[in-house]
């Protein structure tokens, strides 16, 4: 037998490497291993459990488009047109490292758990051999520590199995064949480091500090013809080290078809499913939220019950739903300890405020940790949460390796949940010196943790809320001493963010309207839109559409026209859907760079043709790729309105402009229309129009 040199598996071949019985019987109780390690990683989670197929992207650069930053939101837009990648071609291109990203919720880890399930039960990625799944939230766990990297990769399967030399000269030999699943590297506790020159070594088993080791295996020294997948927030991506052959695939979470194959998956009655996506079409930023697996989720499971078309309490904001979640969980809790009972929420809460508040307070523990959704056994004796409460669903044993030597460790089941009950955690020990600690950090700080929670804290304090709002209050505060509190908090927080003169608030606006919108308060909208003094400037904030049903809100209790900015941001058609009723408040909009159509278009101007003295005096279209039908619409737009001063529809795939043109001989109120970056054919069909026009003063 060739005896192999772990030290150095750049010049492992599996050529001229005769067979041993003893070998092969080795390797195939391994990978048997592996693949029940897999199976039961796939199996991880409820988000597995009806999986769905998600919309993935392929780009042949990082695609950090204006629409992916830092912080989470509420769902992903989905290009129109885009060629969607299935799960098991992500490989196809030869490409040796994939990185997979999307914002948070979006189906990263689903995708790497449906990854390991298809490759155990060889129905997909049957070209791979080996498959190792290496959480970075479990690496967390052992960061400071001495290892090698066979120990990382064997710690996912049986560390006995893992002992045969034979299995792991094996793993040198497959090359090609064998893939490295690297799991929520946004969540490394030291992923800024791995960017800096590290020394390199190539050894499978040389010790080393753990960053070292997923350094050299990150970047292809260890193991370097294995194929890996990272997955990871975008933010993130520029931490990585410089990898070989890299694709990028971005993950958008669910399109139309995946939400209604989700709830018909998840509903036992497909009445009952059909009342439940009828109610999110009726409410489109819920349905923007199922776009998101994790909402999506969370959503059906709240709606799964009986006539939710008679429901006057159905959850319309993201508070409202996690709230619901919430007493689902409770309700089942109250099942299993206890006799079946129909009391209210309200009442269930009162006799569970105990147990409600030993996970809010591990949650709270959990934000300020820089392990942030991973505890310990301790963790939970130290909030005495018992193994009943467990149970109950709120938190999850997430250790799931077999003989594993690792202290076994829990997590809630989604960083949402985590934020949220942080959330009731602040709530429910009156700490109103919070927002004031909050709004006093410097301008740019609060893009963190305290962002979600923050929103969370907003939403409790809706009308709709305001029962449960009073029970988890603790003795001697009232809704109204919150509901003052909260006010004065975002009324602060507006006028900082008036008064600087950076571009970073531009994000910081954005997350403002949506908590104005949690506490659905229409006096703090009315007031923080006359702080906002006529100007909404949200160019390249990471807007979506959803986001457009906050600023409708807000916009809805303007009392002048404003000058609305939406430069740059995801809005698609759906965004302008939610902005049209209150067209009547804008007097200056900007769509540039917006991902609209010419439906949208449509809509727009069919909304303002109604209005009786519309205000729009400038339409900025640019970079939309509209065609020759949105032309058409805005030429007979123009013949009659009299109100527009500006049209610039710059950058998109206009041809034919005869309509534009025939207009202004009718239109006397247009002074410029911004043509440019067209591909136009009949640009002198202006010259006839133009002897007839007396306001235009510029056409570029």
């Amino acid at each position: 037998m060739v005896q192999v040199n772990l030290s150095n598996c750049h010049n492992v071949s599996i050529q001229h490497v005769p067979s041993d019985p003893v070998v092969e019987d080795a390797e195939k109780t391994y990978i048997a291993s592996l693949r029940q390690q897999c199976l039961s990683e796939g199996r991880c989670g409820p988000a597995t459990a009806n999986y769905v197929d998600l919309v993935l992207i392929r780009h042949p650069t990082f695609k950090a488009s204006e629409s992916l930053h830092n912080q989470a939101t509420l769902s992903a837009s989905i290009p129109h047109g885009a060629a969607r990648l299935p799960l098991d071609k992500l490989f196809t291109d030869r490409a040796c490292s994939v990185i997979l990203y999307g914002e948070a919720g979006a189906g990263k880890t689903v995708a790497v758990r449906q990854i390991a399930s298809q490759w155990s039960c060889k129905k997909a990625m049957t070209e791979f051999l080996f498959l190792f799944v290496i959480s970075f939230r479990d690496v967390n766990l052992s960061v400071n520590k001495k290892t090698s990297a066979w120990n990382l990769l064997s710690n996912f399967c049986s560390p006995k199995a893992s002992t045969s030399r034979q299995v792991s000269e094996a793993v040198c030999r497959a090359g090609e064949k064998v893939l490295l699943l690297f799991d929520g590297f946004d969540e490394y506790v030291k992923s800024q480091e791995l960017k800096a020159g590290a020394p390199g070594f190539n050894s499978l088993d040389e010790k080393a500090k753990l960053p070292l080791v997923l350094h050299n295996l990150l970047k292809g020294r260890i193991l370097p013809a294995a194929r890996r997948l990272i997955t990871s927030r975008p933010a993130h991506i520029s931490f990585l080290p410089d990898l070989p052959g890299t694709s990028y695939v971005e993950v958008l979470g669910f399109g139309e078809e995946e939400i209604e194959r989700f709830f018909n998956q998840n509903f036992r009655d497909s009445l009952q499913a059909e009342r439940a996506l009828r109610h999110v079409r009726l409410h489109q930023n819920l349905y923007r939220m199922c776009s998101l697996p994790i909402c999506c989720q969370i959503i059906s499971e709240c709606l799964n019950r009986p006539s939710i078309s008679e429901q006057n309490d159905t959850p319309i904001t993201l508070t409202q739903i996690y709230f619901s979640y919430v007493e689902k969980l409770f309700k089942h809790f109250e099942t299993r300890t206890r006799t079946p009972n129909t009391r209210s929420f309200n009442t269930c809460l009162q006799q569970q405020r105990r147990t409600l508040e030993k996970f809010a307070r591990l949650a709270r523990d959990g934000l300020k940790s820089p392990l942030l959704n991973v505890f310990y056994m301790k963790d939970l004796e130290q909030h005495e949460i018992t193994k009943e409460e467990v149970n109950a669903g709120c938190v999850v044993y997430s250790q799931t390796h077999c003989d594993s030597c690792l202290p076994c460790t829990f997590s809630f089941s989604h960083l949402s949940i985590l934020e949220f009950f942080a959330a009731l955690a602040v709530l429910m020990a009156g700490e109103q010196d919070y927002l004031n600690e909050v709004v006093q950090q410097p301008s740019g700080e609060l893009l963190s943790r305290d962002e979600a929670l923050l929103t969370f804290l907003c939403g409790m304090l809706s009308k709709q809320l305001l029962p449960l709002t009073r029970t988890l209050l603790p003795a001697g505060q009232s809704e109204e001493g919150w509901r003052d509190a909260i006010v004065t908090f975002l009324m602060n927080f507006t006028c900082r963010l008036q008064q600087s003169n950076e571009e970073t608030p531009q994000r910081q606006t954005l997350w403002l309207l949506r908590c104005i919108f949690e506490t659905q308060i229409d006096e703090l909208a009315k007031k923080v839109a006359s702080v906002l003094g006529g100007r909404l400037y949200l160019f390249r904030a990471g807007a979506r559409p959803e986001d457009c049903v906050s600023l409708a809100f807000v916009l809805r209790h303007c009392c002048e026209p404003f000058e609305l900015d939406l430069r740059r941001n995801q809005i698609c058609d759906t965004g302008i859907d939610f902005l049209l009723p209150q067209i009547s408040k804008i007097g200056n909009l900007r769509l540039n760079d917006t991902a609209i159509t010419d439906s949208a278009v449509e809509h727009l101007v069919r909304v303002i043709e109604t209005e009786d003295t519309p205000l729009l005096q400038e339409l900025h279209l640019d970079g939309n790729k509209l065609t020759g039908r949105s032309v058409e619409v805005l030429g007979t737009f123009l013949e009659y309105n009299t109100s527009l001063k500006v049209l610039s529809l710059s950058t998109n795939d206009f041809v034919d402009v005869t309509c534009l043109a025939d207009a202004l001989a009718y239109n006397n109120s247009l002074q410029k229309l911004i043509l440019d970056h067209n591909n136009i054919s009949n640009a002198e069909a202006f010259g006839k129009a133009l002897e007839k026009n007396s306001s235009l003063t510029l056409l570029q």
